[in-house]
């Protein structure tokens, strides 16, 4: 995993602030130590967080960590096929 424990903990933090019950996983090149370089792409599984809740975990991981590309993946079920491969691959960072 290429992220920091403090950059864990403002993904999960960011994201928990909306819904404390959601689950985070870092999917992407973050995840893989062997790649270089990336954005950072989060899988959150929440029924509650809506297009307006993932605008403010953007704005708040962006005020904690400066600015770069975000991508935020936002499932209800998590039953979508792209959701469930960004889980399978991807590091849990909530727990």
């Amino acid at each position: 995993m290429r992220i920091t424990e403090a950059e864990r903990k403002v993904l999960t933090e960011a994201v928990q602030e909306i819904d404390h019950d959601a689950h985070v996983w870092l999917f992407g090149s973050r995840a893989d130590d062997a790649k270089k370089g990336g954005d950072i792409d989060i899988a959150v599984l929440s029924p509650k967080i809506d297009i307006n809740g993932r605008m403010k975990i953007r704005r708040n991981i962006v005020d904690s960590l400066g600015e770069q590309k975000i991508d935020i993946v936002v499932s209800a079920k998590g039953d979508e096929p792209f959701f469930r491969l960004a889980v399978e691959k991807g590091i849990r960072l909530d727990g």
